[in-house]
């Protein structure tokens, strides 16, 4: 009996460390997201993503496709961004990838974990984002948004993480929401294998590479060098604010 009562009780105290542990996250604040912003002229292939809490011992792993071709075209682009130009950034909920969780939660990871593909090019990088307390108190900050679309205000959190892929291996991040893009930070790549995440080499991309070049020739357009000008230029739909995290 003495143990059983034991047993109990330290199950107890587990309970209680746990709930101790955990971020107290208003039910409200929607679960965490990724999107994918490339260049049509350089895009790119996440092949796994994940989120990683240590405090509350747990990873979420993201949904992963394989339309970032049919998603970075051109002229699907151009629909919503008139403007585009083929080497920038386009930021627009419907010219971008995006992932979200398996089993979803609001409690934000302190780090997020992309491996990667340039696909003009074949290089393969490993990106990681360290999430810092200023971008938590950004996402789980209650903000209102007046729709365009029909004039109603609605509350509404920053919590989806945008990444811009670069033709180098840089990534450039906001945290989107409330009709905003916020610019968190620029990321090297922490590292850069021989292989995607699923063991591809160089050689399997042949295909995929030609499909790019071709991309580029039908827009008489040109892939190296690089004219980074162009490339560093971010494009949005008029009815949203591009911010940055001070």
């Amino acid at each position: 009996m003495k143990k059983i009562i034991s047993t109990g009780v330290f199950c107890l105290l587990l309970a209680g460390c746990s709930m101790i542990n955990r971020e107290r996250v208003p039910d409200e604040v929607p679960d965490w997201t990724v999107a994918y912003a490339m260049p049509s002229f350089y895009p790119v292939r996440v092949t796994k993503a994940y989120g990683i809490n240590t405090q509350e011992d747990w990873t979420s792993i993201l949904h992963t496709h394989s339309q970032f071709m049919t998603t970075s075209a051109l002229k699907r682009i151009k629909e919503f961004l008139p403007n585009y130009d083929g080497y920038g950034l386009p930021l627009a909920f419907a010219t971008m990838g995006g992932d979200s969780q398996i089993q979803p939660t609001n409690h934000l990871p302190d780090k997020v974990v992309l491996y990667w593909t340039s696909l003009f090019d074949a290089k393969f990088y490993i990106t990681e984002l360290n999430i810092t307390p200023k971008m938590k108190a950004l996402a789980y900050k209650k903000q209102s948004y007046t729709r365009p679309e029909d004039g109603r205000r609605k509350t509404c959190y920053q919590t989806t993480f945008d990444f811009g892929f670069l033709p180098n291996g840089q990534v450039k991040v906001w945290l989107e929401g409330c009709g905003k893009y916020t610019y968190v930070t620029e990321l090297s790549p922490t590292s850069t294998p021989e292989t995607d995440y699923n063991g591809s080499t160089y050689s399997d991309h042949n295909q995929t590479r030609n499909a790019v070049l071709k991309r580029a020739k039908k827009a008489n357009a040109t892939l190296t060098p690089i004219p980074w000008d162009k490339v560093n230029k971010v494009y949005t739909s008029e009815n949203y604010i591009v911010d940055q995290l001070h």
